[in-house]
């Protein structure tokens, strides 16, 4: 099968958003093709119903990815003048309701802003780590789990087998160990998707950014505007509350730049 895609840089979080008609029963496995060719690439998109003017994004494990989501916005508006903004709501995989979203094209990328699905809730689990039950915040958003964990509690050498541990543990169709450090302010995401078999470091991590925000607000009890460093740069992320209780609003603010569009030849 001959397959158009698009190379995508949100937050060096490389993205590959596949804009060819592909059954959706053979998108993983075409999904791990793709990232076994394209060796930076970290996650796929595809975009369905362009064709019949009704655009939706569904990433390669019918997980959510505010990245991805960020990513395709910009490229549905590719065309857009230098400092102009658009709005639109984008119907993504894992989320319940159309996701707004807000870019702005700058010279050579855009801004975007999405507004991320809220947690179905934020729960401390007792999760094995190198042997040992650890307490560790979990917060469970639609379509992917993230794990927060101390950067200190374990070392990237052993991150990836501890995160394919907790498969079987945690709901969804994918999931991440975010190592925070002491500052919070910075982290390193792993994210493991289950239909593709793929776990990776990311380089940003748009969800593990929503899921750190959404975690500081219940700690703090306060609405919170943090910039989250990551390997790839920084995600914003900012959040607003119900009288310093019910989480009610969750965006990220990145960069988005569209690289290049190409053509292979997939075998079904």
């Amino acid at each position: 099968m001959e397959l158009r895609y698009t190379v995508i840089d949100p937050t060096k979080n490389i993205t590959l958003l596949v804009t060819t008609p592909v059954p959706r029963d053979v998108q993983p496995r075409v999904a791990a093709e793709l990232l076994r060719r394209e060796k930076d690439a970290e996650q796929v998109g595809f975009a369905e119903g362009l064709a019949a003017g009704n655009p939706r994004l569904q990433m390669m494990g019918g997980e959510f990815c505010g990245n991805a989501t960020m990513s395709m916005a910009a490229w549905l508006h590719r065309d857009l003048p230098i400092g102009e903004s658009r709005a639109l709501t984008l119907p993504v995989s894992g989320a319940s309701a159309p996701v707004a979203c807000r870019v702005t094209r700058l010279d050579g990328c855009f801004i975007g802003t999405v507004a991320m699905p809220l947690p179905e809730r934020i729960e401390t689990l007792s999760l094995p780590v190198c042997g040992v039950m650890q307490s560790l915040p979990t917060v469970f958003l639609p379509g992917i789990s993230h794990v927060i964990v101390p950067a200190d509690m374990i070392g990237r050498d052993r991150a990836e087998e501890t995160l394919r541990s907790w498969s079987h543990l945690l709901p969804g169709e994918a999931m991440g160990l975010l190592l925070l450090a002491e500052d919070q302010t910075s982290f390193a995401p792993l994210v493991y998707v289950k239909p593709t078999d793929s776990c990776v470091w990311e380089r940003g991590c748009g969800s593990g950014s929503a899921a750190i925000g959404a975690w500081l607000t219940s700690v703090r009890g306060a609405d919170q505007c943090v910039s989250l460093g990551q390997p790839g740069g920084v995600i914003q992320v900012v959040t607003r509350t119900e009288d310093g209780a019910s989480l009610t609003g969750l965006t990220i603010t990145g960069t988005v730049v569209i690289g290049q569009t190409k053509t292979d030849n997939i075998p079904l």
